[in-house]
């Protein structure tokens, strides 16, 4: 088995953009990470307004939406994999 070494500098945030489809975060080192918004419920169901609304925290590698509680690592882009009771839009629809 193998392990993930990440350097923290690696996980420096620098922008982030909500799409209708994507949360993107921007890395410091140019780098960009997007992962599925259906993976984060409350960012997903979050207005425009709650959307654009986000915080760099205060080590750089984790975007907080605190109006709507939600906290997202650059790690968890990265590791992947969908926050508790998110249903892929497929399923959804059924």
């Amino acid at each position: 088995m193998t392990t993930l070494d990440i350097d923290e500098k690696q996980l420096l945030i620098s922008n982030v953009d909500v799409t209708n489809a994507f949360i993107i975060f921007e890395m410091a080192d140019g780098r960009r990470i997007e992962a599925p918004l259906w993976w984060y419920p409350r960012l997903a169901g979050a207005s425009l307004e709650q959307r654009k609304a986000w915080e760099i925290l205060p080590f750089g590698d984790a975007v907080g939406w605190e109006e709507i509680d939600e906290y997202i690592s650059a790690k968890a882009l990265i590791v992947g994999g969908a926050a508790p009771g998110a249903v892929p839009p497929a399923e959804a629809a059924e």
